[in-house]
């Protein structure tokens, strides 16, 4: 914490840095059409965010001097969320924060943000029945990529469910459809997207055909799939419950993935960290009829 609070930048470490995030930055329109896809959803909908051109635009202007000043300013008032997990007990994990804040406070006297200064993501609410379509060309790949986007509302629980239960059912199908029959391309994905509070359920296709055409693929899809979940017997829509719960259940295998959920909890600003035993009670009282309801 004392180098953080007292770093100084070293000019020549710094031009390599920035010089690297230029290349970062440059290289992504290079990037397959369907990592485009995903980029372009999350501008589109992300409440405030800055794309990577007008990153670029401002990059030439950042100076060594401009990045030191920045530091003690940024630490000036600042709002602190940690998650300190692994072998270690209670009090060991507050010792580590109380140095933490007491170093702020010594060297760059910090002082905690407001409440009120502590400005959430948000996404954009799309309105009911909606169409928007977003078109961007690609100058270096031959191929193209779709991603449609049916956003559902905020994530509560039993939409959560509702949305990942779909997701399951939805996969096989999707793949089956568009993938092994209509021959669209080796990248199709479906699934659940989830940001900022919001959540939706997204297709996507890369694919050598024309994007108008795999739009259109996909809408067959949505429609075919409207009765393949109609026909859903009760063994197999309890089968892909029974799916979902044994995946949500699962133990992780790595210390790092369980910090990743937890972490995610923390970031999210939602704090569920009981959330599979409650989500999964939840699933078991959903009906086939009450996902038809919500697809």
């Amino acid at each position: 914490m004392d180098k953080l609070t007292t770093i100084k930048i070293c000019r020549k470490r710094f031009d390599i840095l920035k010089e690297g995030l230029r290349r970062c930055l440059n290289n992504f329109r290079a990037e397959q059409p369907h990592r485009h896809a995903f980029y372009y959803t999350s501008m589109l909908l992300t409440e405030r965010v800055w794309t990577n051109e007008e990153m670029l635009n401002c990059l030439d202007e950042i100076t060594v001097e401009m990045v030191q000043d920045s530091i003690p300013m940024l630490l000036s008032r600042i709002h602190i969320e940690a998650l300190i997990y692994g072998n270690l007990n209670k009090k060991t994990a507050l010792d580590l924060m109380n140095i933490v804040e007491c170093t702020l406070k010594k060297n760059v006297g910090s002082k905690y943000l407001m409440p009120s200064q502590l400005v959430r993501e948000r996404e954009i609410q799309l309105s009911d029945g909606c169409h928007y379509v977003y078109e961007v060309i690609n100058e270096i790949h031959s191929s193209s990529a779709v991603e449609t986007y049916y956003q559902c509302g905020v994530q509560e629980t039993r939409a959560n469910m509702l949305l990942e239960l779909l997701a399951e059912i939805i996969n096989e199908p999707c793949y089956n459809y568009l993938r092994t029959q209509e021959q669209l391309g080796y990248i199709v994905a479906s699934g659940a997207r989830r940001s900022s509070g919001a959540q939706g359920l997204r297709i996507i296709v890369q694919s050598e055909k024309s994007p108008t055409f795999v739009d259109g693929r996909i809408e067959s899809f949505i429609q075919y799939f409207d009765k393949h979940i109609q026909e859903l017997t009760d063994e197999e829509f309890q089968n892909h419950v029974q799916s979902l719960t044994s995946l949500r259940l699962e133990k992780p295998k790595k210390l790092v993935v369980q910090c990743a959920k937890y972490w995610l909890e923390i970031s999210s600003r939602q704090y569920n960290f009981n959330r599979e035993s409650i989500e999964v009670a939840c699933l078991a009282t959903i009906t086939k009829e009450e996902l038809y309801s919500f697809f």
